[in-house]
Formats: structure tokens, sequence, C-alpha cells
């Protein structure tokens, strides 16, 4: 037996769902007006749709950062879709603000990425956007004894948290302690460092650096025989020790690139962040530990 649906329970399934009105409106048919059935047949519509979206990659997304009423700790979150679209979507911010206060709130929360409840209210959205979307990754900063701050690009694509030790007064020194944990912040924004310094980065990653340089040199042995040959001049092989020295001098150059420690600073490309760090110990009264960061660049692996 058929039962008549009206348009006011339509357009009821429609905001809570999302779902479009002809399919509000079949769902309410096969669940012969029963909203609550109708809400679970669309989820299922819903979830078979983004099965079939699985696949697709998701390069577009949104960072947000919030803070602790205090200042003094700081949740971050990036939660990745398909399109700058659905990324700017106020349901998509909502649910981030929504999961890094729930970060602040509850100190054993972890990282949403792996919380079965912060998944389901991103499948709700996603289901509602119609898109694949995942949360891939949070964390919060604010150790007792540190300072943290951070930098959020204007496109919410982009930032970056920074934690601070400090050896002397930390209620005397804390706000230029923040300012400093900002400027690095923007550092790592701008230059997308992926180790804090070359002791953290794996052997094996180095050891993959070094056969790669290694070949090259070997090429660029081989081509500068060639054009000796070529132009009939004497071949002159470089010694081994000057080979080595190259060598080391690409590696060296390789962690200068992704430490962030050993970055030439934006502020003034003659220091190293590490010496951009030294040199306000003197102002602040006390020795600076750049502890640790998080930086998250979507679409940046």
């Amino acid at each position: 037996m058929s039962v008549v649906i009206k348009s006011e329970q339509v357009m009821t399934l429609r905001s809570r769902t999302g779902a479009g009105i002809m399919d509000c409106k079949s769902a309410l048919n096969e669940a012969q007006g029963d909203l609550e059935k109708a809400v679970e047949l669309l989820r299922k519509k819903g979830l078979a749709g983004l099965a079939k979206r699985a696949g697709r990659e998701m390069k577009e997304g949104v960072v947000t950062i919030k803070s602790s009423p205090d200042g003094a700790r700081h949740a971050m979150v990036e939660i990745n879709c398909e399109t700058d679209f659905v990324a700017k979507n106020q349901d998509v911010l909502a649910l981030a603000d929504a999961l890094c206060a729930t970060m602040l709130e509850k100190a054993d929360y972890g990282n949403p990425a792996d919380n079965a409840e912060a998944r389901e209210r991103l499948q709700a959205v996603a289901m509602k956007a119609g898109e694949n979307m995942a949360i891939r990754r949070g964390v919060v900063y604010g150790s007792a004894g540190t300072v943290a701050s951070y930098y959020l690009h204007s496109d919410s694509k982009k930032a970056c948290l920074v934690e601070l030790g400090f050896a002397g007064d930390l209620a005397k020194a804390r706000e230029g302690l923040a300012a400093l944990a900002k400027e690095i912040a923007m550092q790592a924004v701008a230059m997308g460092p992926k180790f804090l310094r070359r002791e953290d980065v794996p052997a094996e990653v180095v050891a993959k650096e070094r056969e790669i340089y290694k070949a090259k040199t070997v090429q660029d042995e081989e081509a500068a025989k060639a054009k000796a040959a070529e132009t009939g001049k004497q071949y002159k092989p470089k010694p081994p020790e000057a080979l080595e020295k190259m060598l080391e001098g690409r590696v060296n150059k390789f962690y200068q690139e992704i430490c962030l420690l050993e970055q030439a600073s934006i502020r003034d490309s003659k220091k190293t962040v590490a010496q951009f760090v030294k040199d306000s110990e003197g102002p602040l009264g006390g020795a600076i530990t750049v502890k640790r960061f998080d930086c998250y660049l979507v679409g940046v692996e």
C-alpha cells in the first residue's frame, strides 16, 4: 500500500542528508514514509556511491588550526577531498574545526585519522558532498614547559606547528618565543622541510641519496671523458678524494634542503634557521631548543 509523501517530509529528509529531492522522494516512498528508515536507505546508497569513488585521488583539502582559550595549546587537522570546491564547503570546514576542538578537549583523543567516531563524522559529510574524503592527520601541540605557535596560510592549504623549549624565564619570554615559533613555522610552510635535523633522517634515505649522487658523478665523469675525446683534449680523471669531497658536498646540500634547522633562513639567507634561533637567545634570555614541528601541505606527500 502506497503512502502520500508530503513536500515537507522531502525537505526534512533533504536537510538531514543533503541528498537530491528526487532521491529523497524515492527513499521516502520505499520506506513507506518512515523518515528514519529513509535516512538509512539514503546512507546505504550514499556509502555505495562513495565506495565506487574510493580509488579517486584526493589532492585537494583543507588544514585547520584551533587554539585553547589560554592560547597555550593548538590542534591542527588536515582533511583531504577530490575537489577544491568541496574543500571550501562549510560542512567540511565546520568538521575540521569541530575535530580540532575535540582534540583540545580530550587529551587522549589522539590522531583523528585513527578515531572511529571522527571517521564516522567525516563519512556523513562525504556522503552529503558526494565525494571521496579522508582525515589525513592531526596533532596537538603545547606540552608543559614549552611554547608552541603556528602559521596558517591564507588559502588554508598550508600550515605548520612549532614547539620550542626554553632554558630561562619562560613566563617573561613567552611572547617572544611564540613570535619566534611562528617565524619558524612560516619558514617550514615556505620551504617544506621533511625533518628537523640531519640526525632525524633515516639511514636508508641518506644511503639512497648517496647512490643517486654516485651514479650522477659517474655520468658526469663519462660525459667529461667523451667531450675531451671529441675536442682532442687530454682527459684528466678527478682523483678519488676529489670525487668523495664532491659526494659529501651533495649530501650536505641534501640535508640543507630537507632539514629545517639547516635550511637558509627566509629572513636572512646568509644564516641557517639554527643560527637564526641562536641569535634570538640573547634577547630572550636563555637557550632555545626547537623540539618539534609538523608541517601540513595539502597535496604534498
